[in-house]
């Protein structure tokens, strides 16, 4: 049986190939760990670096959909005006 977290983790169209420890879609990510020398969500990228040329950093507007506003601090700073944009005027 599948968790809630893996569930919403799974509606990343990068989830079957993913090897990032943590993840912005995670609503526990906060309780994870992290090693600088592991591999981090694009979507989280601030700045690339020069192997990440050509690393796409921007998400599709159905997985900011769902990220928590909990974890919209990991989110690079195109990404998040992108997730307020999308939750104007929405309750929360």
């Amino acid at each position: 049986m599948q968790t809630d977290n893996l569930i919403q983790m799974e509606k990343c169209q990068r989830f079957p190939k993913c090897s990032a420890n943590i993840c912005p879609l995670d609503p526990k990510s906060e309780e994870r760990t992290y090693i600088p020398e592991e591999d981090v969500c694009p979507f989280t990228i601030k700045k690339r670096k020069r192997f990440q040329k050509g690393v796409i950093t921007r998400t599709s507007d159905s997985i900011l959909k769902v990220i928590p506003e909990s974890n919209l601090k990991m989110l690079n700073n195109a990404n998040q005006k992108r997730w307020y944009a999308l939750h104007k005027g929405r309750n929360s």
